[in-house]
């Protein structure tokens, strides 16, 4: 598995179109130039880091950090037209690609074996720093959760591979926190257990992990034993209907998401009934202010075609993946796995 994460991306964009602060302490911030005092950091250079600035700090409390500080005003469209033509570069080598988040994926390389994933890895280094202008660093590993571990551990503009007997020596003595996908619930719940390094899920038993943390359980023993057997999974939105929408200011107000969802359950079911087809998953999306975002579905019993249904389910997976420390900027709700109510093939 080979992880691509680009480094400081905003930042790094804005950089392309204001060469004069290269080198120079730069802030990428939720609010416009005139109100930047009530926004907060959503990315910085390097060079701001080694003040002590990080993504979620006011801005206010940044200034005094480093009175030197530059500021620019967040431009989603432009950071998400130069993410189009990195994802289409990605895309371009016929491999399966997982996007997480504007400026990170997953791209499945099996088959290459280790000197040819590391060429791969150097020529994609190359291409994006060319085509681009841009910087990014490479994870490769066995797995998708050890390859970002991987990445991770390499940044910035760094490019490592890890080979199997690698990882459990990697993974040894490190916090549980570092793995993908382990938030404060999860840890909470972990650190309970007496688990406060990865190496020590291993000697957990896996059914004592499944009744802490649910079916996550088994796939953190596996990876904390260097047996990741996750895979790109490459969504197909043609076998699925769906609707997002941005709120109208960014919020960490659960009331603000399920207002939102409701339109858009109704959008969906509008379209469910007018394809005449049913449906048996149901998903969300969530994206925070600082463009990061999560997706999260799960598959019923059986088919259906009830609004009702569509929004429980929703409202659930909001519930559950809610982060009230995290501003939301935008949302989705859709269904998948579809089939026509006259009993025609399945599309999914």
């Amino acid at each position: 598995m080979l992880y691509i994460d680009m480094d400081s991306f905003f930042a790094s964009c804005e950089l392309l179109r204001h060469k004069e602060y290269i080198g120079k302490p730069l802030v990428i911030g939720t609010s416009e130039e005139k109100d930047k005092d009530r926004g907060v950091v959503q990315t910085c250079t390097y060079e701001a880091r080694k003040f002590g600035i990080k993504s979620g700090m006011p801005i206010v409390q940044a200034y005094k950090l480093c009175k030197e500080l530059v500021y620019i005003a967040s431009d989603e469209k432009y950071y998400e037209d130069v993410s189009e033509r990195i994802f289409a570069l990605l895309r371009g080598y016929g491999r399966q690609v997982e996007q997480y988040s504007i400026d990170e994926a997953a791209i499945d390389i099996e088959g290459l074996d280790y000197n040819n994933a590391l060429s791969m890895g150097k020529e994609l280094k190359g291409r994006i720093a060319e085509e681009v202008g841009l910087k990014c660093t490479i994870g490769i590993s066995h797995g998708k959760y050890i390859a970002k571990m991987v990445c991770e551990s390499a940044k910035p503009d760094g490019l490592k591979l890890l080979k199997k007997e690698e990882i459990v020596p990697f993974l040894a003595g490190k916090a549980i926190e570092e793995i993908p996908g382990v938030g404060p619930k999860t840890a909470s719940k972990l650190h309970s257990m007496g688990i406060d390094t990865i190496d020590k899920i291993g000697s957990v038993d896996v059914q004592l992990l499944a009744k802490a943390t649910g079916s996550f359980g088994a796939e953190l023993h596996n990876i904390a034993v260097g047996d990741d057997r996750s895979k790109v999974v490459e969504s197909s939105e043609a076998l699925s209907i769906s609707r997002e929408r941005t709120l109208e200011k960014n919020t960490t107000n659960i009331s603000d998401v399920y207002a939102m969802a409701d339109k858009l359950v109704e959008e969906v079911y509008g379209d469910v009934k007018k394809k005449n087809v049913l449906f048996k998953g149901v998903g969300v999306k969530i994206k925070y202010d600082d463009f990061t975002y999560v997706t999260r579905s799960t598959l019923l019993k059986n088919y259906s075609q009830s609004k009702e249904q569509i929004a429980s389910v929703a409202k659930k997976l909001f519930e559950k993946n809610f982060d009230a420390k995290k501003p939301i900027r935008k949302i989705g709700v859709k269904v998948y796995s579809l089939s026509k109510v006259s009993g025609q093939r399945r599309l999914a």
